[in-house]
């Protein structure tokens, strides 16, 4: 996402209603056919963004702002008992840097995301200057082991939303080689425990002006996120594309049951698809998928 708009973004009243409703009326297993606040008080509290889950459902992380330190750290909740728990910072953090953008592995056992923690000493950039990198940490029998930071898909730019498939490919999002504002999603190959250098995916995805904040479905078919191309509801608005035949067909808005004229940004899908969460106005939201009424959303395309 643009992490100058999701700073300076307020809750507009519209979505502070459907916060007081939805707040009353749906329970942690509930799927909403409106965009609701996601897990209020809990998870949501007015500097999230940027969620992911367990393959099983029941545990999420996600980044909060803390605004006081001017930093990002992930946080941890689990469910129990139907219920999302207070959540706590990931072992890894320090106010020292940012870690943002959290993304779970298909198969649960390694957690990409986003720092501005110090490369390696051996790559060391020959600035003070904190850049955004992608790292992944694997998870151990002890817990999460030490974070490592993946040198192929990184650049002098910033790099962000960091999000893969089964087979390994890697999608994200970079304004290497771009204009100011200017951003495009990238994909990498895993080969031989390896990723390769970066390509940028085609137009029917990257439009030339800010598109971020990927979301790939573990079969690696459909690719979600967000837009400032002409012909939105917004700022910025949520897209998708589906992969035919190893092609990237033409993106399509999701339409105004997830679009406004706010920014939203930042999709991600639970496990089995059912429910689309995304950002808008600094919580994480929650509907449907097929709540969204496209013909071709469905939940079989996120599994």
């Amino acid at each position: 996402m643009n992490r100058q708009i999701f700073f300076s973004h307020r809750s507009s009243f519209a979505a502070f209603t459907f916060f007081l409703i939805g707040a009353c009326l749906l329970t942690a297993t509930d799927t909403p056919a409106t965009p609701q606040v996601f897990a209020p008080g809990i998870i949501s509290t007015g500097n999230e963004f940027a969620l992911t889950f367990t393959p099983d459902g029941q545990t999420a992380y996600f980044t909060r702002r803390d605004q006081a330190k001017k930093v990002n750290h992930i946080y941890e909740s689990r469910m129990v008992n139907g219920a999302w728990q207070t959540a706590t910072a990931v072992p890894f953090s320090s106010d020292d840097w940012s870690d943002l953008d959290p993304s779970m592995s298909p198969d649960g056992k390694r957690l990409f995301f986003v720092s501005t923690r110090p490369r390696p000493q051996s790559d060391a950039v020959a600035s003070d200057k904190k850049d955004m990198d992608i790292w992944y940490v694997d998870r151990t029998a002890s817990g999460w082991g030490t974070p490592v930071w993946i040198k192929a898909v990184s650049s002098p730019g910033k790099e962000g939303s960091p999000t893969v498939a089964r087979d390994g490919m890697l999608y994200f999002f970079s304004d290497r080689n771009a204009k100011p504002d200017q951003d495009s999603i990238y994909v990498s190959k895993l080969v031989n425990g390896e990723y390769t250098a970066p390509v940028k995916l085609p137009a029917t995805v990257n439009s030339g002006v800010y598109d971020a904040s990927p979301y790939v479905a573990p079969n690696g078919k459909t690719l979600l996120f967000y837009s400032t191309r002409e012909g939105g509801s917004g700022g910025g608005d949520l897209y998708v594309s589906f992969s035919k035949n190893g092609q990237w067909q033409q993106a399509i808005n999701l339409g105004k049951a997830a679009n406004t004229t706010e920014w939203e940004y930042n999709p991600v899908v639970s496990p089995g698809g059912k429910t689309l969460y995304f950002g808008r106005s600094r919580q994480i939201y929650e509907i449907s998928v097929e709540a969204i009424g496209l013909k071709e959303l469905k939940p079989s395309r996120f599994r």
